[in-house]
């Protein structure tokens, strides 16, 4: 008797299991190590798919969670003339981090690149009257190590917060709008 309630316990778990994940309400898009959310219906999903991409060096997926009208925002120290207009930019934009990103992406820049991101606040950013615009408050810790050319591992280390600004694009999927750097190097 215990023998048989076992095996129905046992097929009544995996029936469950099976039909949770019939039912559940996020969709997910297997990648070549991670898992990436897909419908980008909610702005810590956007952040979540952010920090896969990061740690996977996939540009393409990183560059899918930027809005078209990104702009990242440079600590005081960083900032220089990096569009090479004379000016000095105290932020760039999509096309510039998808250059810089995708350098340091590059299998001779990069060996591993580790970023953790903690936290879970979300608030209305108050820029925006139609209360779309969220505000993502998040503690890193980014590590980035390659081998330099006498073989040896080198790297540094990024902590700190961040702040993304996240909205809906035209699709209506949450993209980073708006990243500022808080880190201390």
């Amino acid at each position: 008797m215990n023998l048989l309630i076992r095996g129905l316990f046992g097929v009544v778990l995996i029936i469950l299991i099976g039909s949770a994940c019939l039912f559940s309400p996020e969709e997910t898009v297997q990648g070549d190590q991670s898992t990436y959310y897909s419908p980008v219906d909610s702005a810590y999903k956007v952040i979540a798919n952010f920090q896969r991409a990061y740690e996977t060096k996939d540009i393409d997926r990183y560059m899918d969670c930027l809005h078209e009208e990104f702009e990242f925002m440079l600590l005081e120290t960083d900032w220089a003339d990096y569009t090479g207009d004379g000016n000095i930019d105290e932020s760039w934009g999509y096309d510039l981090e998808e250059e810089y990103t995708g350098n340091m992406f590059s299998s001779s820049s990069a060996e591993t690149i580790e970023l953790t991101l903690d936290g879970n606040s979300e608030t209305i950013w108050y820029g925006d009257s139609t209360g779309t615009t969220l505000q993502l408050v998040r503690t890193f810790d980014l590590k980035v190590y390659f081998i330099n050319p006498d073989g040896q591992q080198e790297g540094f280390r990024a902590s700190g917060q961040a702040v993304f600004l996240c909205k809906p694009d035209a699709s209506g999927e949450y993209k980073i709008w708006r990243w500022e750097d808080q880190s201390q190097l």
